[in-house]
């Protein structure tokens, strides 16, 4: 039990931790002491003395914020003199305001306004200097109006919690103001614009652009859910004002939001939302009825089922729907169409490699969480996981700010490697023989006796790693020995950090394997991902390997016949890969919340073979480059519309709540009444029934689901990076920020307006744009054996020579990538145009 402290404020006798300040004491009593520089979450300062108290028997006002409790201790908060101190303070604050409430956008609500008028303040005792700053309105979503500024410091702490550390206070005296480095605007400094600043600021010197005019604060109505663009699902309040989404805030004020989940929302309203059906006739998508299109949908697939057996049909569902809705997918293929091709764009983003880890883990509950991310003594971070989930690099800020050892690996000079004390930076596609180096060094110092009796397939383990040591990575020993130092602490919490869809299965087999090694089993391996349900996906048996719950064999296909009332096919069908190969049998192909032509590696090639499809259907919220091309467009409802549930990357489950009214159908009524005309009395179509049905059908759905974890190492393989010829380039797609933007949410939602180029850029290093004559914005050619694009040069510092980087979730990128493994590094050719 925690050490207590006794002691008494305004009268009332409380007890809390040792080490408690005055002003959380108070809170735990119900006692309000104003605050202004005070933030939850955030480190105290005691700048603005606004939480001034009295303590009996010591001289003068104390800061409250400050100063811990201690036994016996006898606090006032609000007698006169405090008050005539707080007073003098707010009216010193007033004189460097412009006091414009009436048309304040925080009038209401904001915390100068509200002590004024506690404090019986009428108007200032000082003359009132409007500092006459100019509002800043150039960037997409934030205004900043310094004239409004108390100095408080909140947005300067946050700014440095969260990671991106680019404001603080310029200047002296009376001229004092929040600024950035040489006053460059935040798109140049270099801010993430995760809206966390405007979050904290108590007036409204920071606000949302997009608010403006739009209602006060108590006019909205906060709804909680989460965010659908990462699999990090992080919690959110949209707040509403009549069916409209006026801005998206946290639980605390300090909490984190990216981009996305704070400004990212304008594809829920966006006028380009698909919201009826549409039928191809003369060559022409249409306007057409529910009933005539699903009759032909329906009537159609019979057709082709009918014509070439159930391999005629297929299905694939993007990691961005529900579990409900993946569900349903999936269902409706096997036991309506009879098919077992049901598959997802999963299979191209680390859907292997997910399978892998979570059986040797035991599932989710063997997974790392962000928060044991912040509690590491240890960290490896590999690739550029920072940036596909963003929530991440906060945490390996705190970590690092609490002394805990970075270690990372991957070609980019970012934030995790301005924190590290080693940076492992080999040639493209060697990461994975870095971490068999690294294990190598680690095992020579815990000793092999140990891991052998812990750790199946040991031997094998080790031959890998012999055959390993002597490949040259362009990473030295020297850095590879300080590395295994650091990991091989057994007694120090260690924490392996990656993004499951930005490195080589290789790579994250590597990564595995080194937390076995040191004992680490649970909670020691992060399984990051870009997309808002990979976890759910194939959980809900979406795949063709399995059936929901993860299961699969003949009993489990008996069973499933039972629950469903239909013949179900053999387990597996075809994969997504094996559906859109030349030589593929499947005629027919419904395609549910994914855009296989624009997000699957080879996608040229993938476009190809979708025109030669006999019918192709296409459910999605905006007609993206797929729905273009197909015979029957069908509109899709988002989950901030229907609900429905994910598991994101930590194997939480996670429950969107219904914030705006929908305009069209959720995907499970459209599949269900599809489904009742291919003849199969489903009953889906009501989401209570479906999440019932579920839980019968995949065990441990709705909780975070766990089992026996199987500790045995993992095959890396010894492939080895190719070697070009000096001068030559590797194309790497990389969630640089110059390719962070991408997909049709984030270029409806407005996040594309902060990339310079878009997703049509290719990143070089100085010196490689030197040699090559090539300047920043020079449109070029960019050729690799599979493809060819046009992009612009972006001069990127943070590359090293020898590496060309386009955006991992472009169009453009897709099409040079290998199909077979969109993360390994190709030769490219990059000619001026």
């Amino acid at each position: 039990m925690a050490d207590l402290v006794t002691l008494t404020i305004d009268g009332k006798g409380i007890s809390v931790p040792r080490g408690t300040t005055i002003l959380h004491a108070a809170e735990t009593a119900g006692i309000k002491i104003p605050h202004l520089c005070y933030c939850p979450g955030l480190k105290g300062t005691g700048a603005c003395r606004i939480c001034l108290v009295q303590i009996e028997k010591v001289k003068g006002l104390v800061v409250s914020c400050m100063r811990k409790v201690a036994p016996e201790m006898v606090v006032h908060t609000n007698t006169e003199e405090i008050r005539e101190a707080r007073r003098f303070v707010v009216e010193l604050l007033l004189s460097r305001h412009s006091g414009l409430c009436l048309s304040c956008e925080k009038s209401g609500s904001c915390r100068l306004q509200q002590y004024a008028y506690e404090l019986g303040i009428e108007r200032p005792s000082f003359p009132v200097r409007d500092p006459g700053y100019p509002v800043d309105e150039s960037n997409p979503f934030i205004v900043r109006n310094y004239n409004l500024c108390i100095l408080c410091g909140r947005c300067i702490r946050v700014c440095r919690t969260q990671g991106s550390d680019i404001l603080d206070f310029m200047k002296r005296g009376i001229e004092t103001r929040v600024s950035t480095a040489l006053d460059k605007p935040l798109q140049e400094a270099g801010c993430d614009f995760c809206g966390s600043c405007v979050g904290v600021c108590p007036t409204a010197a920071l606000m949302e652009k997009n608010r403006r005019g739009k209602g006060r604060e108590w006019e909205f109505t906060p709804l909680r859910s989460y965010c659908g663009y990462c699999g990090s699902a992080c919690e959110l309040y949209y707040n509403l004002k009549k069916d409209e989404i006026v801005r998206v805030t946290t639980e605390a004020p300090a909490d984190y939001l990216c981009v996305r989940g704070r400004f990212g929302y304008g594809y829920l309203t966006s006028g380009a939302r698909l919201t009826t059906p549409l039928v191809r006739r003369d060559g022409e998508l249409v306007p057409a009825e529910w009933e005539e299109v699903l009759e032909l949908t329906a009537r159609r697939f019979r057709e082709l089922r009918d014509k070439y057996g159930p391999r005629g049909v297929g299905g694939i569902v993007g990691a961005l729907v529900s579990n409900e809705a993946a569900y349903a997918f999936q269902k409706f293929i096997r036991a309506a169409l009879k098919s077992g091709n049901v598959d997802s764009g999963l299979r191209f983003s680390g859907l292997d490699l997910l399978r892998e880890c979570d059986g040797v883990l035991g599932g989710p509950k063997g997974y790392a969480s962000l928060e044991d991310i912040a509690a590491a003594d240890v960290l490896l971070v590999i690739g550029d996981v920072w940036r596909r989930v963003p929530a991440v690099w906060g945490r390996i800020k705190r970590a690092a700010d609490r002394g805990a050892k970075v270690v990372c690996l991957g070609l980019y000079a970012g934030r995790p490697t301005r924190v590290a004390q080693v940076w492992l930076r080999p040639v493209p596609g060697a990461e994975h023989l870095v971490l068999q180096q690294l294990a190598a060094a680690v095992l020579r110092q815990v000793g092999e006796r140990r891991v052998r009796q812990r750790v199946a397939k040991f031997n094998a383990f080790k031959k890998e790693l012999a055959s390993a040591v002597a490949v040259p990575t362009g990473v030295g020993a020297e850095e590879i020995a300080k590395a295994a130092e650091l990991w091989a602490d057994r007694k120090a919490k260690g924490v392996v950090v990656l993004a499951v869809d930005g490195v080589t299965p290789e790579t994250g087999r590597a990564a595995l394997n080194l937390c076995l090694l040191t004992g680490r089993l649970k909670n020691a391996l992060f399984l990051g991902h870009s997309l808002t349900n990979a976890q759910g996906i194939w959980r809900m048996g979406a795949v063709a390997e399995t059936l929901p719950g993860l299961q699969t064999g003949p009993r489990v296909t008996a069973r499933f016949a039972r629950l469903w009332g239909a013949t179900l096919p053999d387990i597996p069908g075809l994969t997504a890969k094996e559906m859109l190969a030349e030589d593929s049998p499947v005629r027919g192909l419904y395609v549910l919340g994914e855009n296989p032509v624009a997000s699957f590696p080879g996608c040229d090639r993938v476009a190809a073979r979708l025109k030669k499809l006999e019918f192709l259907v296409v459910q999605d919220l905006f007609l993206t480059e797929t729905a273009g091309m197909a015979d029957v467009v069908l509109p899709l409802a988002a989950t901030a519309e229907t609900g429905g549930t994910c598991i994101n990357v930590e194997g939480e489950v996670r429950q969107f709540r219904e914030v705006l009214p929908a305009k069209t159908l959720a995907a499970w009524e459209v599949i269900g009444w599809l489904a009742s005309k291919v003849r199969l009395d489903a009953g889906y179509g009501v989401l209570r029934q479906l999440k019932s049905e579920i839980l019968t059908a995949a065990p441990g759905y709705g909780v975070k689901a766990g089992g026996t974890p199987r500790p045995a190492f993992l095959p890396v393989g010894d492939a080895v990076p190719e070697a070009g010829p000096d001068g030559s380039l590797r194309l790497v797609p990389l969630a640089a920020r110059f390719g962070f933007y991408e997909g049709s949410w984030a270029l409806h939602g407005g996040i594309r307006a902060l990339c310079r180029f878009g997703g049509d850029c290719v990143g070089l290093a100085p010196e490689d744009a030197e040699r090559l004559g090539l300047e920043e914005g020079t449109a070029v050619a960019v050729t690799t054996a599979y493809g060819r694009a046009t992009a612009v040069v972006r001069i990127d510092s943070g590359l090293p020579p020898g590496v060309a980087a386009m955006p991992a979730f472009a169009a453009k990128t897709n099409t040079l990538l290998i199909p077979e493994a969109p993360n390994k590094p190709v030769a490219v050719e990059i000619t001026k145009l």
